[in-house]
């Protein structure tokens, strides 16, 4: 005997079969504390000074939330400094061209960088990402 005839037939009515595949949703920016020169952003390896590190990290550590040019400067320089937030703007720009860079240059890529790297006029700066699309180790 056959194996083949163990087999129970199937019908149309049968309860079909669900395969979990457990899809897990691809993040957009990955940020690695052992490695501060660089993050990924869409899985491409971009390479970012320590500052431009430790301000991606301060705003994905309050993901959602706008940060005013004050508390950054406090945060990351100190509440001694006399930087300004033109300081901030300048690495934050950094950022996004150096992620431009890397990712092409397209309309699509720079509304969506700047769409994610988010200046808030006359208040300050935020990142901008659904909480699954960030991914903090």
């Amino acid at each position: 005997t056959s194996a083949s005839h163990n087999l129970k037939p199937v019908s149309a009515s049968s309860p079909s079969i669900t395969v979990n595949r457990n899809l897990q949703s691809v993040a957009i920016l990955q940020i690695d504390k052992h490695r501060p020169d660089r993050i990924i952003f869409e899985g491409e390896k971009i390479e970012v000074t320590a500052t431009e590190f430790s301000l991606i990290n301060l705003l994905a550590l309050h993901n959602g939330q706008v940060m005013s040019y004050e508390d950054i400067v406090k945060k990351l320089w100190g509440p001694e400094t006399n930087a300004i937030y033109s300081r901030v703007n300048y690495h934050f720009s950094k950022i996004r061209s150096t992620i431009l860079k890397t990712i092409g240059k397209s309309k699509r890529n720079k509304d969506k960088v700047k769409n994610i790297f988010k200046v808030i006029s006359r208040r300050g700066i935020m990142l901008n990402l659904e909480e699954d699309k960030l991914k903090i180790n």
